[in-house]
């Protein structure tokens, strides 16, 4: 037993070393936006929308078509339908995140909606 662990613990720590070894110089660092879309857009759906509406916030490209997209992925995995942005407000991200939150604290939408 005893060799047994020393040999396991000899062998995690190459494993160790080796997957905490600096990246290459030619290497370009990895980045958030790297990621495929879909995936992205699947991460966001899982949080709350004023988890997502903080996502707009971060950066100009998420707020421009991640987030969008993410509210309306959360919405239809909720099976509820977010209502059309009105003509009057400029800012499809405050609208999308705004409807869903009223949803959200809706008890006799959500009881409806069998939660």
């Amino acid at each position: 037993f005893l060799a047994m662990s020393a040999l396991s613990r000899r062998r995690s720590r190459r494993l160790a070393s080796a997957t905490t070894a600096a990246p290459s110089p030619t290497t370009p660092p990895f980045r958030l936006l790297d990621l495929p879309t879909d995936l992205l857009l699947r991460a966001l759906s899982r949080c709350d929308p004023a988890d997502i509406a903080r996502v707009a916030a971060v950066s100009l490209l998420f707020h421009a078509s991640l987030v969008v997209e993410a509210i309306r992925l959360w919405a239809q995995e909720r099976g509820f339908e977010l209502p059309a942005q009105p003509e009057g407000e400029s800012c499809a991200v405050r609208w999308l995140c705004y409807s869903a939150l009223l949803r959200e604290s809706n008890p006799p939408a959500r009881a409806a909606a069998g939660e």
